[in-house]
């Protein structure tokens, strides 16, 4: 009777300290990663901005699995790429295509300042050479799962967010994920179909 309810005591445990000399290679990238909102004046490579792709929702294996985990392999993300002035790419506004690893341009012409307007005013996304804007059209997911799908298209895009992220200090690129921001005006800058909903705007620029 005196040993009574001992065993829903809370229980503290330390952990051992991570060493830093014996740290992997992406446990430094996670140790590094921080929200960065000044960037460098100088504008993205294409191969940069490929590998960032890549690491957001590039296909990674032969049957079409991607880089971020996707519930029922449903992929119901997008990525919009919106491209500055002066970059080897023309500006405008991209989808990426994870299926041939290609860049389709939609819009014509530089649109951060719009962008940055319908987010807030917040000058990194004005100030960036490139934001990707990552959508989700429910209906993929939301075909297999109900309401249950609304949840795991917003878990996709963590993990897609977290890939660019890590991506991004592994190449000295900042970025941060930015939520803040008018749903609607979001849709009609990028021009985006009625199924489709912005989750994310990650500005990215040389630290």
């Amino acid at each position: 009777m005196g040993n009574q309810g001992l065993t829903d005591l809370p229980m503290k445990v330390k952990l051992p300290e991570p060493e830093a000399t014996d740290r992997s290679h992406i446990e430094d990238l996670i140790a590094k990663r921080r929200s960065v909102r000044r960037y460098k004046d100088k504008e993205l490579s294409k191969s940069d901005i490929s590998r960032l792709l890549w690491a957001a929702q590039g296909v990674s294996s032969e049957d079409g699995l991607r880089t971020a985990p996707s519930a029922g392999a449903l992929y119901p993300l997008e990525i919009h790429v919106v491209i500055g002035e002066d970059g080897e790419l023309e500006p405008g506004v991209y989808r990426y295509i994870p299926e041939g690893h290609t860049l389709v341009r939609e819009i014509a012409g530089d649109m951060r300042e719009k962008l940055s307007k319908v987010a807030l005013s917040q000058p990194m996304i004005r100030n960036a050479p490139v934001s990707f804007v990552i959508s989700a059209v429910y209906p993929r997911i939301t075909s297999k799962y109900g309401s249950r799908g609304l949840r795991y298209a917003h878990m996709e895009a963590g993990h897609t967010a977290q890939n660019v992220c890590l991506m991004g200090v592994e190449l000295g690129i900042g970025t941060c994920t930015v939520g803040a921001f008018e749903d609607e005006g979001v849709k009609n800058v990028l021009k985006l179909p009625a199924n489709e909903e912005p989750l994310y705007i990650l500005p990215l620029g040389y630290i």
